[in-house]
């Protein structure tokens, strides 16, 4: 079975899970690796923050962790 990217996963949970992503927030200019917030702030939040598309932050996520589509939690 394929995990689901949630939304509400915390940028710590997926560099301590995948520490591969560090890269992808370089690639991305996404500053939250190192960030006092990053075990606070989750995916949903960066988006936000960065203004991107919450879903195609996940895709790039999921490509990146190597899988080519993780489906996203369709109960956020």
């Amino acid at each position: 079975m394929t995990p689901c990217i949630s939304p509400d996963i915390t940028i710590k949970e997926l560099l301590d899970r995948y520490p591969q992503l560090l890269q992808t927030f370089m690639e991305l200019k996404l500053m939250c690796p190192g960030c006092p917030t990053e075990a606070f702030h989750t995916l949903a939040d960066v988006a936000r923050e960065y203004h991107l598309d919450l879903n195609q932050l996940i895709q790039d996520i999921s490509r990146a962790i190597g899988k080519d589509e993780v489906p996203i939690d369709p109960s956020k």
